[in-house]
């Protein structure tokens, strides 16, 4: 009987502690649910976040992303500073920014956004259709223009451009969706709408499928503004064919590499998975299927300069960053 009775007792702690194991795993799981922002619908950095959020679900590493959409990078890098969210897409150019509090960021100084390593290029485009006989900015004075959603970098952008040719005050603004200004301007209703994003950007290519239209060159004035202000901008000139409409017209804009970063708070395991996710060979094919724009990120991340542009701006790798690029060889 007694040997029974130890049996029984055996048994029953056995239990107990495989439910207690059972339990951390439960929690273990919970703690590896991530969020990450890239932008609202409409915009690349909505499809980019998409992309390496599925990309993560789908390899089953013990670890979940979820697509939030955002206002954009301005957004973007408020939130990852105060951990409203794990990941966020954002640039070196607004990272540089919140560190010192400049503007957009006058009530930050941020110590908190860690890099993880390159997603894309983005060039600010300006559309109008072809047919509006708009040529350049200052066309558009007196007329309806979309702003993008406030907070937005679109919205950041635009105004500058605006206030640097001295028309921003003569302009009838909206802050609508970048999907919803696309309507807006096919539906006549506005004149215009901007947009950071890589080339072709989806919303620009919707409002493509009504009618042709016209990317406007950004003033070298507005272009010379924003390189002077952050080591993040650069001049570029997109050459003909981006959009129906810009067969034969090449336009001058600004541009800007765009970044993947954490909360210095994610943990080191969970920016580590994200890393290694997003940049082994293995998963490149499915990445840029997805959303094919992501491939001037994945290919940035083959050289070590993005290394050096990070560093340049003050962004600090995140500890799970620089296990993985360690691994790779690209960190001593």
């Amino acid at each position: 009987m007694e040997t029974l009775k130890n049996r029984v007792i055996a048994a029953t702690f056995a239990a107990i502690a495989a439910t207690a194991l059972a339990a951390t795993g439960s929690t273990a799981q919970a703690q590896d649910k991530a969020t990450i922002v890239g932008s609202g619908p409409g915009a690349a950095a909505y499809q980019w976040a998409g992309a390496l959020a599925e990309n993560i679900n789908r390899l089953k590493i013990d670890m979940t992303v979820t697509n939030r959409a955002s206002k954009g990078f301005v957004a973007n890098t408020r939130m990852v500073e105060v951990g409203g969210t794990d990941f966020a897409l954002t640039n070196g150019i607004f990272v540089f920014d919140a560190q010192r509090g400049a503007k957009p960021f006058e009530e930050m100084k941020a110590k908190n956004i860690r890099g993880i390593g390159p997603v894309s290029v983005s060039w600010f485009q300006m559309a109008v259709l072809k047919d509006s006989g708009i040529k350049t900015y200052m066309d558009l004075k007196g007329k309806r223009v979309n702003y993008a959603e406030k907070g937005s970098n679109a919205e950041f952008m635009t105004r500058t451009i605006f206030e640097q040719i001295g028309i921003d005050g003569d302009l009838q603004k909206e802050y609508m969706r970048w999907d919803q200004a696309a309507t807006a301007m096919t539906d006549g209703q506005i004149f215009a709408f901007g947009i950071p994003n890589p080339i072709p950007a989806p919303s620009i290519l919707q409002a493509s499928a009504a009618a042709p239209l016209r990317i406007l060159s950004v003033p070298d004035k507005a272009i010379d503004y924003f390189i002077s202000s952050n080591p993040g901008y650069f001049k570029d000139t997109v050459p003909p064919g981006s959009y129906p409409g810009m067969e034969n017209e090449s336009f001058d804009t600004v541009a800007y590499t765009v970044f993947a970063t954490a909360n210095v708070k994610t943990s080191e395991e969970m920016v580590y998975k994200f890393a290694k996710a997003t940049y082994d060979d293995a998963n490149r094919d499915y990445l840029v299927a997805t959303s094919k724009s992501l491939g001037a990120g994945l290919d940035a991340a083959k050289k070590d300069a993005f290394l050096k542009q990070m560093a340049g701006f003050g962004l600090e790798l995140h500890p799970g960053a620089v296990r993985y690029w360690k691994e790779r060889g690209m960190i001593k």
